[in-house]
């Protein structure tokens, strides 16, 4: 038994729930024994749904905590783990109570853990909130030094953790289904953003945060858009009070008639508008792995970031254009994919080849189950 524990499976929170959904998947795919401990589920009844479409049909036991007051939560997280029984708990993210009430039982209960964490421990995602994160990892440093491993999105963040905390930790990539990018435009897209129509347009998915530079991103499609280039911009997101402010920066900037703002979208819909957008766009402040990047490229849609998006190997094999982080430079290179040719299929094509090369789920689960084995080895 697996136990796979994440606080929330909430589609607006970004990549971690997308990612735990689909490790899950592809562990119960491929015959073994998982179960999913949360504490908030999707708050949506759509977005429930298509969580039960993802995993209908699999052995995936779904505990959810939410209904219980919370002072007894953490009592039933503990009588689920003792039940259930695991031989290792797989835990994502870093600094919500549950992850954290988890990993001191399965210390106590010698059960073997690893940890995700998603990004978290990159020194960027550190200096964030600084005094807050160094305080937490003062007061509860058991939570990284009981783990067996860490998993690092990327090499940068895995020598950062065997430098500062001395534990274990190696690269494990977010994977992708890459069939369910596949479809061509059903429209279903447009009609969520009915000022678009038909015209041609660059895609950028994610939450809007300081933290994912969409004002980086408006600021070169403005100076693109003032030297010929004629793609509408969507970004999609929920919005995370910023959108405000990014509607005023277009307005600033002459630009608001042509920048569109539909909120946010998840499933069927967000995946048509991969399929329907000319480029995917993403000038973030820092992002770990970029989830949404790897869509992008799995929709086979060219795909224009910079160095801040710490997606290991992409750039070096042709997979994506990689801009300097400028307004000018990033704007540049909105205007050359937009003048290719054959409107960025060839690279779109790299990067779709890129993807199913190297973040297929079946590879990402059998190479964490050899980390699994290693630590259960390990454990006296």
């Amino acid at each position: 038994m697996i136990l796979h524990v994440i606080d929330n499976l909430r589609p607006e929170s970004g990549g971690p729930p997308t990612v735990a959904i689909e490790f899950v998947r592809m562990q119960a795919r491929m015959g073994r024994r998982t179960a999913v401990m949360i504490t908030n589920p999707p708050s949506k009844p759509e977005q429930r749904a298509q969580l039960a479409e993802r995993w209908k049909g699999l052995d995936i036991e779904y505990i959810v905590l939410e209904d219980l007051p919370p002072g007894e939560r953490v009592s039933a997280a503990r009588a689920h783990i003792d039940r259930l029984a695991p031989r290792i708990i797989h835990i994502h993210c870093m600094w919500e109570a549950l992850v954290r009430h988890v990993a001191a039982h399965a210390r106590k209960r010698r059960i073997p853990y690893v940890l995700s964490t998603h990004g978290m421990l990159h020194p960027y995602a550190l200096a964030q909130k600084r005094l807050k994160k160094w305080v937490y990892l003062q007061v509860f440093p058991s939570l990284i030094g009981g783990a067996g491993e860490l998993y690092a999105l990327n090499r940068e963040e895995a020598d950062y953790i065997e430098a500062r905390f001395r534990r274990p930790s190696s690269v494990l990539p977010n994977g992708i289904v890459v069939e369910d990018y596949s479809a061509t435009e059903s429209g279903i897209f447009r009609a969520r953003v009915p000022a678009l129509g038909a015209a041609p347009f660059i895609l950028f998915v994610g939450r809007l945060h300081p933290i994912k530079g969409i004002d980086l991103l408006i600021r070169s499609y403005a100076y693109a858009r003032q030297r010929g280039l004629g793609l509408e911009l969507v970004v999609v997101g929920p919005n995370e009070v910023q959108q405000p402010e990014l509607e005023a920066l277009a307005r600033e900037l002459g630009i608001s008639d042509h920048v569109h703002f539909p909120g946010g979208m998840f499933g069927p819909e967000k995946r048509d508008g991969f399929a329907a957008c000319s480029i995917f766009a993403h000038r973030p402040r820092f992002e770990g792995f970029g989830i949404t990047v790897v869509e992008g490229l799995a929709a086979a849609r060219p795909v224009v970031t910079t160095k801040e998006c710490k997606l290991d190997g992409a750039a070096e094999a042709g997979a994506l254009r990689q801009a300097a982080d400028t307004d000018e430079a990033f704007g540049d290179a909105l205007l050359e994919v937009a003048a290719l040719a054959d409107g960025g299929n060839a690279l779109g094509a790299r990067g779709r080849e890129w993807v199913k090369a190297n973040l297929s789920w079946e590879s990402l689960v059998l190479r964490t189950e050899a980390s699994y084995d290693r630590v259960c080895a390990a454990r006296p």
